[in-house]
Formats: structure tokens, sequence, C-alpha cells
């Protein structure tokens, strides 16, 4: 197969597992996207569900994680702790790679709604 397909989710609550599961192919195209956030702060790799849906996973390396939200699959009322101050979008925001993925009809997962306004884009 040469369709790099490659699945995510992440733990539902505290204790249960998350999970990453795709083909080598896909696999390996992770870890290149690993390499180079280490590298560089940021890394891509560009990927499908298993349904043929194309989507690049951004991997983010931080200078610090301390105060970066925690995130549950499927959470419907987040508490937090006071030091958890940086969602993971936010963390998108600050390298400028999330520009590409933003439209004005369209943003992408809530992009705007949670960027400081002085980093919010220019309609």
């Amino acid at each position: 197969m040469d369709t790099p397909i490659l699945h995510l989710i992440g733990p539902c609550r505290d204790g249960s597992p998350a999970m990453i599961a795709g083909d080598v192919v896909a696999l390996a195209r992770l870890r290149t996207a690993i390499d180079a956030a280490i590298a560089n702060s940021i890394g891509t790799a560009e990927l499908f569900s298993s349904d043929y849906e194309p989507f690049d996973l951004l991997v983010i390396a931080p200078p610090n994680m301390w105060n970066v939200c925690t995130a549950y699959a499927g959470e419907i009322n987040p508490v937090r702790s006071q030091r958890e101050t940086v969602t993971l979008t936010q963390l998108w925001n600050l390298h400028n790679e999330r520009q590409r993925y933003t439209t004005a009809s369209q943003p992408c997962e809530a992009s705007v709604l949670d960027a400081p306004a002085e980093q919010q884009p220019v309609a």
C-alpha cells in the first residue's frame, strides 16, 4: 500500500492509554517529523486516515511544556491547574506554520478563538 495511514487518539481520562497506530510508511514519516521537531522545534508529516482523507501532522517541541494544558480526547468539562495557561493551539501559533492551515472563512480548530488578539490574522 502506497498511502501512509496513521491514526492518533489521546487518552480519554486519567489512566487510559493514548495510541498511535500506522503502517510502516506512516510511522517512518512520523519518526522523521519527530527528528525534525527535536532539531528545529517543529516537524511535519503528510499522512492519511483510513478513509484516505489527507492531513498534516505537526510535531512541536517548545522550549517549555510546563504551562501547556493537558488535553484529553472527548473532554467535556476540563479542569486545569493554574499553571496550565497555554493551549495546544496556542503552541501552534508560536510557529507561523499555523497560518498555512487557516483561512478567513474556516479557522482550524479554534485558532482564532484562543489566540491573543495581537496574534490573530488580519481579515
